[in-house]
């Protein structure tokens, strides 16, 4: 056996999915507790459909018009002019750390001199604002259809420029840097700033021929295509007509459902990824969306919001979603603005009893900011600078769940000056010590690795819990292979609710190959895209050979649609390492090395596709370009406890034994639940005569991995080479004991014994 396989260390790196917004549509629990299903409620628009343009509806909607004049939505993006530009373009310098951006006019062009993409200052032309307030920012042409956003933004409540990554130190040449893909418009915004926008990217040339019909978001970004119904109002059946025919070619109409609505709002007020570059208004949202569920990278433990997770994914935690409250309940659909005060809470009172409104509820002085709902129940973080959002979860304050989760809390968002403990006791004193809602607790403990399957299975099963909450759990199942996990998986594929499918055919992902593809095949036949991709994407490898029909139809068609995907996304970084390793399962090996290529000439920085590559030339036996490759992932990130792990894979493979265990034991550091290091740390040192070290890292690893045959026979050789027999029979028995009857063992067993005699 050839102890030191780089190719084989099981460490490849998994997609990191590049996701700028990200929220879901899922089909809440009724208050009977019974699993909706899917409905039919909702409009599905023809593509070929055209839009007609804010001013053909202005003619019969004159008062819903007047209302959207000056929303957030009129003035989601405009051209650079005297009416929209808000900022001091009068000859004014702003200093952003090392950077100096100079704001002037040439006639009526607004003008900026910027640090270019080689960090020298270059002068640009404004063409666009993007924004009203709190901030606003403007896009430049950077040629090749590019429009870019600078980093500098005008603060509309202070007058003032101010930097968007103040505390940042951003070289040119950096995904994060103004002239790179993070501040691309066409990519980043601009599908949620301006009506029926197409990208129009063109790979070949690396542009973009970006196209709208209204340039910004106007009726038809939430009512759909308006041709059909203008023609049908001007024509004679009109007359006679119900209000529901009248409403039939429009996606959103008054009275409509909550799924309805969340299905129009969803694609731009989400953190998600695109599937399709086809969204048909009315659609289902998984159908072309991919969400971000509440893990640890965008949401606190408890899923309360912390990266800019544009409020859906909140909400769909709420009591208020599972009650079926809408968006239009508290927000004026054309205005965007508060229905009611929230001030006084007249706003929440219009749903709520009143006696909520009292100080016997909120123990505050009445009439304050201390004594309003959204105070304690609507916390909320900061983006961009100055951009408050509230958390739409709608939660409780929970400072007993600060104290043991590290979690913010609304009383201590206040009372900055005291211990979580303390305005823990004043809750408990308060209200009691019996909290109703304990998903949070769950959340959190499936987030640090910490619940059992059972307890995840147990929240899974119960449908008083939020949707969003399950899926996510849902996905955790996936970390823990075995027959129970299983079964979880098999049961969530069959869910009526559309998020835990996808959630579950994500987790299949990490299951033995066997039962991973059973399922996978599975999740093939589902009617829900988000579902059908991850499974596509692990099946990708296989050929029609290995399928029946039906079910090599059905491949055939995930994989067309993968293929779409992957172009939809093929701008990003993630996106080309997608592409890498697509190609690299089609063993379409020159094209999987370009796509690495390609992702890292757009993110110098985006390491997970350097380590694919890395891996690739390893098995092309070009260690050489490996070595340098994993080189320079240690350099940009020290802390990458893989690219330590896998050079010193790589050297051992070429007997650099000592340089290996340097490596092995800063891996180690890094990663210290990861057993397999310790494995091939123990191997280098035995091989090197370091039989005690050895010995200490064989240890290691089976303390951390008890059932792990290699690291039993790594042991067990060990101590024959140092006729330590009896020391071996012990771990030769444990080896037994994992494989009663294995011919291998017995065989072992029977060796050891001669020596012993």
């Amino acid at each position: 056996m050839k102890k030191f396989n780089f190719s084989s260390a099981s460490i490849k790196l998994l997609c990191i999915l590049f996701v700028f917004l990200s929220m879901c549509i899922v089909y809440s629990c009724s208050e009977s507790g019974e699993e909706k299903t899917e409905t039919s409620d909702s409009i599905l628009i023809p593509q070929d459909h055209e839009f007609m343009g804010d001013q053909t509806c202005r003619s019969c909607h004159e008062n819903e018009w007047k209302a959207w004049q000056g929303s957030h939505h009129d003035y989601a993006i405009g051209e650079a002019n005297e009416e929209m530009v808000r900022g001091d373009f009068e000859d004014v310098s702003f200093r952003d750390g090392d950077d100096t951006y100079r704001f002037f006019r040439e006639g009526e062009k607004y003008m900026v001199e910027a640090p270019g993409p080689e960090g020298e200052p270059e002068i640009y032309e404004v063409v666009y604002t993007f924004g009203w307030e709190p901030l606003q920012q403007y896009l430049v042409d950077f040629g090749k259809g590019k429009y870019q956003a600078l980093h500098a933004a005008w603060d509309t409540e202070q007058n003032r420029w101010f930097s968007l990554y103040p505390d940042e130190l951003i070289e040119p040449g950096e995904w994060l840097h103004w002239t790179g893909q993070s501040m691309n418009w066409n990519t980043m915004c601009a599908d949620c700033h301006s009506t029926n926008l197409k990208q129009n990217y063109i790979a070949e040339a690396d542009s973009f021929n970006t196209t709208w019909d209204v340039i910004n978001v106007s009726c038809e970004a939430c009512h759909g295509p308006g041709s059909e119904h203008v023609e049908f109002m001007n024509s004679n059946e009109a007359d006679d007509a119900t209000p529901e025919r009248i409403r039939k070619d429009l996606s959103l109409a008054q009275n409509t459902s909550q799924l309805e609505e969340i299905n129009t709002c969803a694609p731009c007020h989400s953190r998600r990824e695109k599937l399709t570059d086809d969204y048909v208004h009315g659609n289902n949202f998984l159908d072309h969306f991919d969400p971000a569920l509440p893990h640890p990278e965008n949401y606190f433990a408890d899923g309360q919001i912390r990266d800019e997770v544009y409020v859906y994914g909140s909400f769909l935690q709420s009591k208020m979603y599972t009650n079926q409250v809408q968006c239009t309940d508290c927000h004026d659909p054309h205005t965007l603005q508060l229905k009611e005060s929230i001030t006084d809470n007249k706003l929440c009172m219009n749903c709520h009893e009143p006696s909520y409104n009292s100080r016997q509820h909120h123990f505050h002085e009445e009439n304050t900011e201390a004594s309003q709902c959204v105070s304690c129940h609507m916390t909320g973080q900061t983006y961009m600078g100055n951009d408050y959002r509230r958390d739409h979860s709608f939660r409780i304050p929970r400072p007993d769940l600060s104290e043991e989760l590290n979690t913010p809390n609304a009383c201590n968002n206040c009372h900055s000056d005291q211990p979580t403990n303390w305005t823990a006791r004043a809750i408990e004193n308060w209200y009691g010590s019996g909290y109703e809602n304990n998903a949070p607790k769950i959340l959190a403990k499936a987030g640090s690795g910490a619940a059992t399957p059972n307890e995840l299975q147990q929240w899974i099963n119960d449908p008083s819990q939020p949707e969003i909450i399950r899926a996510t759990l849902v996905w955790y199942v996936g970390q823990f292979p075995g027959p129970q996990s299983n079964v979880m998986l098999i049961q969530a594929l069959e869910s009526k609710q559309p998020l835990i499918r996808a959630a579950a055919a994500k987790a299949i992902h990490n299951l033995p190959d066997d039962v991973g593809r059973t399922l996978q095949q599975k999740a093939l036949r589902d009617s829900i895209r988000a579902v059908r991709l991850p499974a596509a994407r692990e099946l990708a490898g296989l050929t029609e050979n290995d399928f029946q029909p039906p079910q090599r139809d059905l491949l055939n068609r995930a994989i067309r649609e993968y293929k779409t995907y992957l172009d939809v996304t093929q701008y990003f970084p993630q996106g080309q390492m997608n592409r890498g390793q697509f190609y690299e399962q089609q063993e379409e090996i020159e094209k999987a090395i370009e796509a690495y290529q390609k992702a890292l000439e757009k993110d110098p920085g985006f390491n997970p596709a350097r380590m694919n590559l890395a891996y690739l030339y390893n098995s092309r036996g070009n260690n050489a370009r490996t070595e340098q490759l994993l080189r320079t992932v240690i350099e940009q990130e020290p802390k990458f406890g893989q690219a330590h792990y896998s050079l010193g894979l790589l050297l051992a493979e070429q007997n650099q034994l000592s340089k290996a265990v340097q490596y092995f034991e800063q891996a180690a550091r890094l990663l210290p639940e990861y057993s397999r290091i310790f494995y091939n740390w123990a191997i280098a040192l035995q091989t090197l005569n370091r039989p005690d070290e050895a010995e200490s890292k064989y240890q290691q690893a089976i303390n951390l991995e008890p059932e792990n045959s290699d690291y039993r026979y790594g042991i067990v050789t060990l101590y024959m080479q140092q006729e330590q027999y009896e020391r071996a029979m012990e771990h030769a028995a444990k080896l037994e004991e994992l494989h009663p009857g294995n011919p291998q063992v017995q065989q072992l067993l029977q060796t050891i014994e001669q020596y012993m005699n």
